[in-house]
């Protein structure tokens, strides 16, 4: 008996868990009241944190658009996989092309600055060491 009330709690506390929304960063450095959402925005910012995605359907994903030439940064959540590339485009009634790039991530708070995480910091560094001391 006590095994099965067990096995249920088990299983509604993991239903409550998958049906958890995503959070993720949602600003837009266009906006006049969101200077801290540029490309390498600040996360110690009292004004910047992520947000629960609750209010978009089916949302599983963050997304960081990045527009060089003073075009700006924009954080929203989706439900579309909106996949990572860059490509350049034109605006209206300017001659010269604006570097634009799309990262999508699927973990809560991915889509703010990129930067190195201290896994990737240690890999790195002990790659550098190697090469320096010639074991590589």
């Amino acid at each position: 008996m006590n095994s099965t009330v067990l096995l249920h709690a088990v299983f509604l506390f993991m239903c409550f868990r998958n049906a958890k929304c995503i959070e993720c960063y949602q600003c837009d450095s266009g906006m006049a009241d969101a200077s801290d959402c540029n490309y390498l925005m600040d996360k110690s910012s009292p004004d910047l944190k992520s947000k629960s995605c609750s209010s978009i359907p089916n949302a599983k994903f963050c997304v960081k658009k990045v527009a060089q030439g003073g075009l700006g940064t924009k954080r929203f959540c989706s439900a579309l996989d909106m996949g990572n590339y860059c490509n350049y485009v034109k605006q209206p009634g300017v001659d010269r092309e604006y570097r634009s790039c799309v990262y999508t991530c699927g973990s809560d708070g991915c889509n703010s600055a990129h930067l190195l995480k201290p896994v990737n910091l240690f890999f790195f560094s002990t790659i550098l060491i190697s090469l320096y001391m010639g074991t590589i």
